[in-house]
């Protein structure tokens, strides 16, 4: 099961704020330098402290900070590395009673982790990259603005390329007060040519090439298929993709849009794109072409044909048997429930797993849930076992909930010791999984006897991907969509595979 990793950088706000977060640039005006430009005029020493005369400056390699003599700042969790510089400042007594704080915090860093930051911030990066973000003029740099949330602060990121820094500030408090203005306006960076060349753009980059080697698995043969992109798709995230193939489609969940794609062999076409009202993270679906869409804590939706037709009062990662009649919801601690669907109205009753995180009121050996899959004719349940020691194992259910097989080695050395599990599937012959963590494949005949382990670089030739997720298909192939990172840094190249001969 894949939950949401939440990344967050600090950033930065200008001498012009007249509004909350400051004074923006729309984008299309004059800049003296934007947040993608790199070509920057830097202010020597000598002119910084002629531009301050009469202020105390604070040095930290990578940036300096010419600041009024109202504002303080943390020398406790100050820091200052050749690769990396942060400070707090603040206008009270202590940095606790301040009304406004400002952190400033410089990275050298590569694009991707830069671009990452971007994304997490809701940024468009095709907007970004020309030139089309929201602007403010901080120091002797042009920041991109972020977009507004909850939090209260105001966040501003640039860019230098050449050195391959990344400059953050977030502002708390009155953004648009003088003494913060003030502040800003001393905020001077430390921009050197020192050679650096940023990763293309994930759109202008270089798509990975797979090198298909077919594996034995015990008495089979495993041949693989690349099936790809008819337009190649650099993500910059992991770790979040979904996906469900029905008839000769393919829906493809990534937080708060699903893509529709028509498959064939020969590749994957984009059909639509569908934004939905809320980051979802998992995805299943059933044979009349609903797919059931589970934000985790959250009601599930439904969606079919590209509209949405179902709103429930259901929450979690909501897994429906083939059929559409029933299904299990589970996230990660929380109570498992059996959904029932009668008539499109989803009613939710305990299942057999409860009380994952009370070891007194447990019932069951999870502790933890990493993934559901409702076979034809069983009910598969991956994740953290509450014994100690117990690791990652794979439990083998039939429909009534008494447990008929364990998958998955008890020692660390085991061939089937399992890490995260984030697909799985009942074929003719046994059971698969699909082990993130370890980027291996596993397979174990009907009686739970494991028959081998596929590692993704023997048989893809990709060497260190993200298996994403795992669908059985109608034909008894097996579909896994999987992230490998570029080796120009671009992004991570997304890939989808077939499986047959198990």
């Amino acid at each position: 099961m894949k939950k949401k990793m939440w990344f967050v950088l600090c950033i930065m706000t200008s001498v012009l704020l007249t509004t909350a977060c400051g004074e923006k640039k729309e984008p299309g005006e004059e800049k003296k330098e934007t947040a993608v430009q790199t070509e920057t005029a830097v202010q020597t020493e000598t002119e910084s402290d002629q531009d301050f005369q009469g202020r105390e400056s604070l040095k930290l390699g990578l940036f300096t900070v010419y600041y009024p003599e109202e504002w303080k700042y943390d020398k406790e969790r100050m820091q200052e590395d050749d690769d990396y510089s942060y400070v707090r400042f603040f206008d009270g007594e202590t940095a606790d009673d301040s009304g406004n704080s400002i952190y400033i915090e410089a990275t050298k860093e590569d694009a991707y982790k830069y671009r990452k930051g971007l994304i997490a911030f809701g940024v468009d990066l095709k907007e970004y990259a020309e030139g089309k973000a929201e602007t403010v003029s901080i120091g002797n740099a042009e920041y991109a603005v972020m977009p507004e949330n909850d939090s209260g602060r105001c966040t501003y990121m640039y860019r230098h390329e050449q050195s391959g820094t990344s400059y953050d500030i977030r502002v708390e408090g009155e953004a648009a007060s003088d003494s913060v203005k003030e502040l800003l306006e001393g905020i001077v960076m430390e921009l050197k040519d020192e050679g650096n060349e940023d990763a293309p753009w994930p759109w202008e980059g270089e798509p990975v090439e797979p090198v298909l080697t077919e594996q034995m698995v015990g008495f089979y043969t495993i041949v693989p298929e690349y099936i790809p992109f008819k337009e190649a798709q650099g993500v910059m995230q992991i770790m979040d993709h979904q996906f469900v193939k029905h008839d000769d489609q393919v829906y493809h969940l990534l937080e708060n849009k699903l893509d529709t794609y028509k498959y064939s062999e020969s590749g994957l076409e984009f059909v639509s794109s569908m934004e939905l009202e809320r980051d979802c993270e998992y995805l299943s679906g059933d044979n009349s072409g609903m797919l059931y869409l589970s934000p985790g804590i959250q009601d599930v939706i439904g969606v079919k044909d590209g509209k949405k037709v179902l709103q429930t009062t259901i929450d979690g990662d909501l897994n429906m048997h083939p059929s559409g009649e029933w299904g299990i919801s589970f996230w990660v601690n929380s109570d498992t429930q059996k959904i029932a669907n009668q008539g499109g109205n989803l009613t939710a009753e305990p299942w057999i797993l409860t009380g994952l995180n009370k070891d007194d009121e447990r019932k069951g050996p999870f502790s933890m849930i990493d993934d559901v899959q409702i076979t034809n004719d069983h009910i598969m349940v991956a994740g953290s076992m509450a014994a100690e020691d117990g690791g990652t194992k794979i439990i083998v259910y039939d429909y009534e909930g008494n447990q008929l097989l364990e998958l998955g080695g008890a020692d660390i050395g085991s061939p089937d010791r399992l890490g995260s599990i984030t697909g799985m599937a009942e074929t003719e012959n046994g059971f698969v999984a699909a082990d993130g963590n370890m980027r291996k494949i596993q397979f174990w005949a009907k009686d739970g006897t494991h028959v081998g382990a596929i590692s993704t670089d023997d048989i893809f030739g990709v060497s260190y991907p993200w298996l994403e997720d795992m669908q059985l298909l109608d034909d008894g192939s097996l579909l896994i969509l999987l992230t490998q990172q570029r080796e120009d840094g671009s992004a991570n190249e997304l890939m989808f595979f077939r499986l047959t001969g198990f």
